[in-house]
């Protein structure tokens, strides 16, 4: 029989599964004390959480969430997108990087908001990340 205690975790984070960001935000989370928490790695991260174009993945996506909340007691969920994300075109798609910041900005309150309105027992919280000589750089929103 296993230990109860051994599958709780302290959050669910909800990121891109773009490979430059992993390890190094992986680190950053450790060191804000996130030291226990399921990774869910989607393209994109919130791109379908928020949009009617593809259901039965928003539908997935929440019951990830459901299942983290009831098999590892998760109390937080953290959305995370980042710069120049190629499920929505890449830099290449917006005229200035203040305005993709503002685009995701938006996006990852949106999908605050319907994770929060889902889940009301967990915090959510939202991060962006960009890359910039080798180093990723993780902000909360």
């Amino acid at each position: 029989m296993s230990d109860q205690s051994s599958h709780n975790s302290q959050v669910l984070v909800l990121m891109c599964m773009d490979f430059r960001f992993h390890e190094q935000v992986v680190e950053q989370l450790k060191l804000r004390g996130i030291k226990t928490f399921d990774l869910k790695a989607d393209a994109g991260a919130v791109k379908y959480l928020i949009s009617s174009e593809k259901p039965a993945v928003r539908d997935w996506i929440l019951e990830n969430i459901e299942i983290a909340r009831r098999l590892h007691h998760i109390n937080a969920v953290i959305l995370i997108n980042h710069l120049d994300c190629g499920a929505y075109g890449g830099s290449a798609s917006f005229q200035s990087k203040s305005e993709e910041l503002k685009f995701h900005t938006e996006q990852l309150k949106q999908a605050k908001m319907i994770v929060g309105a889902s889940f009301p027992d967990l915090k959510v919280g939202i991060m962006f990340a960009w890359l910039e000589d080798g180093q990723v750089t993780l902000k909360e929103l």
